[in-house]
């Protein structure tokens, strides 16, 4: 359900603010997928949101308590950590070895549904809540994506507050 955050205080749950909510297209990009781009180690799609997202929210990496990351291919997680600038290009592997950012805290596409991108935001909701079954402590905001490799999109959810 999405609805102000005015009438969300008087539901049993605390509110799940959309902090902000960004589509994006990298060049080129009128079919479905991007079998012909230049470099395979990027998503330019990726880039479009991550700066959007990042603009309108007022926030950056830094900002952000949990990743939930689209990760119907495995590689496209550490290529969404480089476009957000979590780190940079070539040095994912070793974020995500070194635990910088708690990612897919529900089990991801392989681990709890593949839902393009809903079950994200569910659980996204859920740690900004407090829910979740594997809860991060003291989560101020989530990055959730949908979709990569094709026009794409993400959001950033946050505590009321």
């Amino acid at each position: 359900m999405v609805t102000s955050v005015e009438r969300a205080r008087d539901l049993p749950h605390p509110p799940a603010v959309i902090a902000a909510a960004a589509q994006g297209a990298g060049r080129a990009q009128e079919q479905m997928t991007s079998f012909y781009r230049d470099d395979l180690t990027g998503l330019p799609e990726m880039g479009v949101v991550a700066r959007q997202l990042w603009r309108t929210a007022g926030l950056g990496p830094a900002d952000i308590g949990v990743g939930i990351l689209y990760d119907h291919f495995t590689p496209f997680v550490l290529m969404q950590l480089e476009e957000f600038g979590f780190c940079g290009k070539g040095e994912a592997a070793d974020f995500v070895a070194e635990e910088r950012l708690p990612l897919n805290t529900h089990g991801g596409q392989l681990g709890e549904a593949y839902l393009h991108g809903m079950n994200g935001i569910a659980e996204g909701v859920r740690q900004v809540r407090g829910t979740a079954v594997n809860q991060i402590p003291g989560v101020g905001q989530v990055l959730v994506t949908a979709g990569t490799g094709v026009p794409t999109s993400g959001l950033v959810l946050a505590a009321e507050g």
